[in-house]
């Protein structure tokens, strides 16, 4: 959800810069994929159209407290938190591909059988 959440308030704020024109030629667009990798991964992708992130944010998106958003709007731990429930309780991959003007990706990679505890 946070993943979600974040894709819908990049595209919200693009549009502030954006002519209804422009929105109306081209818009927003939040896609979920899902698939199956070499029988033993279900992945799960999630990409938008929104403005994209350069690599000097990107880099710092999965740490505790980091966050681009305004005072009082997100407090920087969505994305950290969801990191550490996708690789430390199951056992998965979180992976980010962005650029700007382009969109950004997110894919989410969990096994689909997990080891027993």
């Amino acid at each position: 959800m946070n993943i979600l959440a974040n894709a819908i308030d990049a595209l919200e704020e693009s549009n502030a810069k954006r002519t209804y024109q422009e929105i109306e030629t081209q818009p927003n667009q939040i896609t979920v994929r899902t698939s199956v990798l070499k029988d033993e991964w279900a992945e799960i992708t999630i990409a938008d159209n929104g403005p994209g992130m350069p690599e000097a944010i990107r880099q710092y998106i999965f740490n505790p407290f980091f966050t681009t958003k305004p005072a009082g709007k997100g407090t920087g731990m969505g994305m950290s938190i969801s990191h550490q429930i996708i690789t430390e309780k199951h056992h998965g991959h979180l992976k980010c591909h962005s650029s700007l003007s382009t969109g950004t990706e997110f894919s989410i990679q969990i096994p689909i059988r997990q080891a027993a505890s």
